[in-house]
């Protein structure tokens, strides 16, 4: 069995579809099922297709942004977003900060100027409201 997600009206369904090949009592299913089962996966697949294309690409300063953004919000130096629940955790936003300082050290010499210049920034200012939030 398969569960599916699928976009129709702006609100998401979830489906399960079996794709076994034998039903309950061991008889051979029809192929009008499959036939159906592939039209439910070709639309889900579109679904999802559409969902990724929305989303902006992935480079170095934004993959530096989000563990940032992360950070700041285990501090409880941010919001989190709507429907996300990340509750103020000291010890797993140090964790994401020397995620941050192993990246800086791995990376040297690799990246440009605005690069380097952006993940120290962020580095530093990521340090200073862990001390404060240590301190409280």
């Amino acid at each position: 069995m398969e569960l599916e997600n699928i976009m129709s009206d702006e609100k998401e369904e979830t489906k399960i579809v079996d794709r076994r090949r034998f039903d309950a009592d061991g008889n051979e299913r029809s192929t009008e099922t499959d036939k159906s089962n592939i039209e439910t996966t070709s639309q889900a697949s579109k679904a999802k297709s559409l969902a990724s294309e929305e989303l902006p690409p992935i480079d170095f300063s934004s993959f530096v942004m989000s563990l940032a953004t992360q950070a700041l919000m285990q501090l409880g130096e941010m919001p989190a977003p709507p429907g996300v629940n990340i509750s103020k955790n000291v010890a797993s936003a140090k964790q994401s900060i020397d995620i941050l300082s192993l990246i800086e050290i791995k990376t040297r010499g690799n990246l440009d100027t605005a690069e380097r210049t952006l993940l120290g920034d962020i580095l530093h200012n990521l340090r200073i409201s862990f001390v404060k939030a240590s301190k409280k």
